[in-house]
């Protein structure tokens, strides 16, 4: 929180757009469509906020893993191996 001049461009788009939708909210008078649209939309930006998190950040934002080839070699059966 010290360091707010390197915050995420989405962190400014989500507290632009919440002022924003607070001005909106309060000259439209409280409507009840006004801030259930409002408080989408934040949810919206919300979600996009947490979905684009730099992968770098660990314990942020979802974690998706590349799946990894792991060879496991077959042993020959039993019947094919040379008995010795």
């Amino acid at each position: 929180m010290k360091n707010f001049r390197y915050w995420r461009k989405m962190t400014w788009v989500i507290l632009l757009g919440s002022a924003l939708l607070l001005v909106w909210v309060v000259t439209s008078g409280f409507s009840l469509s006004v801030l259930g649209f409002a408080l989408a939309l934040i949810g919206v930006f919300g979600a996009v906020w947490f979905m684009t998190q730099p992968p770098w950040r660990q314990g942020r934002g979802i974690h998706l893993r590349r799946l990894q080839y792991v060879h496991v070699p077959f042993k020959v059966p039993r019947s094919t191996q040379d008995v010795g």
